[in-house]
């Protein structure tokens, strides 16, 4: 928000990219870690998932209140089930379908299809939950001893070329007046920026750093359906936040839809916990 009325989508993924990669490598310069990636098609693969993900998250985030938003992506464990259980073949036990069918409740709480204020952009967060998640069981299946740098480092250099062609593609060739105006923050293309916008960049690629190294190397030690409910502290402190700097609280129905959402990821966890432990015995 405090950026997305200057630059648009791609403008921002380039920006924070430029900062975000000089910290990795200072970072592993520090911890003795290599930044270059050993495992490429897995690390590529991953990559490509996270990218679309996180831009379809971010390009949304203006046009709806942020815990909303949030709450699509955080669709993400549910994915991972019904991917895990699609492409590996794991099982699926009743509480698990279980909670598939809340968490799918709580979409449609929060998208409300066919309300006078629902539009093809309020599915973009659920469509990035989905990637999300195939991109987080890449991580624990594929790339458990890669260097979490490594894994950072692809993502950060994939979404700042990503941003910059997108950036680029819009200026030379815009799209209408009526689309930039319904969502700026998505089509617009590259903007002149002030001092205050780069001190901002430089503020969110550090949290960024931070946040997804631990997260890359949450994901490469635990199952992914553990290491996603931890995830859901964000929607607790977006809705803070968002209330805090904005004013912005989610509607009754919406605040349902989230509380359904998280109680969906717990009941998994719970599952998966029931079957390893059933698996043991």
């Amino acid at each position: 928000m405090l950026v997305s009325d200057d630059v648009g989508v791609g403008q921002f993924h380039f920006s924070r990219s430029v900062f975000a990669i000089l910290m990795i490598v200072i970072l592993g310069k520090l911890l003795g870690l290599s930044v270059i990636p050993t495992f490429w098609k897995p690390v590529l693969i991953r990559t490509l998932f996270m990218v679309i993900a996180i831009f379809l998250y971010f390009s949304v985030m203006p046009m709806m209140p942020i815990a909303e938003a949030g709450a699509g992506l955080f669709t993400s464990p549910i994915f991972v089930l019904l991917f895990s259980s699609i492409l590996f073949r794991e099982r699926i036990g009743w509480r698990r379908i279980s909670a598939v069918a809340i968490g799918s409740a709580g979409v449609l709480l929060i998208l409300r299809p066919g309300s006078e204020g629902f539009s093809l952009f309020h599915l973009i967060p659920v469509l990035s939950g989905a990637s999300y998640a195939l991109g987080s069981i890449i991580t624990f299946r594929y790339l458990a001893d890669e260097s979490p740098l490594a894994i950072l480092m692809s993502f950060i250099v994939a979404i700042g070329l990503s941003g910059a062609a997108a950036a680029t593609g819009l200026k030379l060739f815009p799209v209408s007046s009526e689309l930039i105006k319904q969502a700026p923050f998505l089509f617009s293309g590259w903007q002149a920026v002030d001092f205050q916008f780069w001190f901002w960049m430089c503020l969110i690629a550090t949290g960024t750093c931070l946040a997804l190294s631990m997260m890359t190397r949450a994901y490469q030690v635990v199952q992914t359906s553990y290491a996603a409910i931890y995830e859901y502290s964000y929607l607790i402190s977006v809705g803070f936040f968002s209330w805090a700097f904005w004013g912005v609280v989610p509607s009754i129905l919406s605040f349902v839809g989230i509380l359904l959402i998280v109680g969906a990821g717990i009941l998994i966890v719970f599952a998966q916990q029931g079957t390893d432990q059933a698996e043991k015995c």
